[in-house]
């Protein structure tokens, strides 16, 4: 009788970590993709010149969660983002911009890298797509595959952007 009781907890505890597993939450799943080391594709799709232009790059987030993003083609620069600046490295001709957080605070989609995200705003479509919506913004999210995501957004000068971010 006492062997009974121990299996039927532990096929009950098992019962709710995969519950739990299951049930991430979006901004869980976001942070677990965006921690590792990853490649990307950006795609600007400019209407009003109709242009669209393409860079690839390394996203990578370091030991104290900074950010380093190098975009190798079709320019060479590097970007370091951090809680309190974001450095701009443009390799080709050896000049460093340094952004203070007052002028980036804005960009959410920015902040969820540097700072995490969580579930304010997150408004899921289907079980691969959601949308995160700020005032400014909306940052459409959609899973291609579970090692690959894609980001779409309008910059502040009205160009479509889709980053497709591959581990």
């Amino acid at each position: 009788m006492f062997q009974k009781e121990i299996d039927l907890k532990l096929i009950i505890l098992l019962c709710l970590f995969l519950v739990n597993y299951t049930y991430a939450t979006i901004s869980d799943e976001l942070n677990n993709f965006f921690n590792g080391d990853l490649k990307f594709i950006q795609t600007s799709l400019n209407e009003n010149k109709n242009s669209i232009d393409e860079s690839e790059g390394i996203f990578k987030r370091v030991i104290n969660n900074d950010i380093n993003i190098e975009v190798v083609s079709p320019f060479k620069e590097k970007y370091i983002l951090t809680k309190e600046y974001v450095e701009i490295y443009d390799l080709e001709f050896d000049q460093v911009k340094t952004i203070p957080k007052e002028e980036y605070i804005n960009n959410l989609f920015v902040n969820y890298l540097i700072n995490g995200f969580d579930e304010k705003n997150i408004e899921r479509i289907d079980q691969n797509s959601f949308v995160i919506n700020d005032e400014n913004n909306a940052y459409q999210f959609k899973y291609i595959n579970k090692n690959t995501l894609q980001v779409r957004f309008k910059d502040n000068m009205d160009v479509t952007n889709i980053i497709r971010f591959y581990k």
